[in-house]
């Protein structure tokens, strides 16, 4: 199978400052319906291991991360929960105004035991969980 491609996006009513104050925290997950996590290591090469009832440890690991241009990139090597290999992850958030933004989430990954199409509705299905509990997060200030 080949490399697919996901993108999902959203606008926010925030500062970009404020959303990647979130976002840039790598391994602060309180906002994404704060998930049991371990930090091992700092900067790029830190994993963020999450812990979930029934479920291996899927580990997380930054691979960089740019505070000025609000950027970073992890990898899932171990414990992937999508039917994904070789998943790759950049996060982007841009100013769209003075008090707005767009946060971009794009992923990288070869699908496994199911459709290239499935795997992308998952990842989707993930990444818009993620952003609307990031809206949520924003909005309690």
């Amino acid at each position: 199978m080949s490399d697919m491609n996901v993108q999902v996006t959203r606008d926010y009513d925030f500062t970009a400052a404020a959303v990647w104050g979130v976002l840039g925290n790598f391994g602060d997950l309180s906002w994404a319906n704060n998930p049991p996590v371990e930090v091992i290591g700092s900067g790029p090469g830190m994993i963020r291991r999450l812990t979930m009832p029934g479920m291996a440890p899927i580990d997380e690991q930054l691979e960089s991360i740019d505070h000025t241009s609000r950027t970073l990139a992890y990898t899932i090597p171990r414990g992937l929960p999508m039917p994904v290999k070789n998943y790759a992850a950049v996060i982007h958030v841009d100013e769209t105004g003075p008090g707005s933004c767009r946060v971009r989430w794009n992923a990288t990954a070869v699908p496994d035991g199911v459709s290239a199409e499935q795997a992308g509705q998952i990842i989707e299905g993930a990444y818009g969980q993620m952003l609307g509990w990031l809206q949520d997060r924003l909005a309690q200030g």
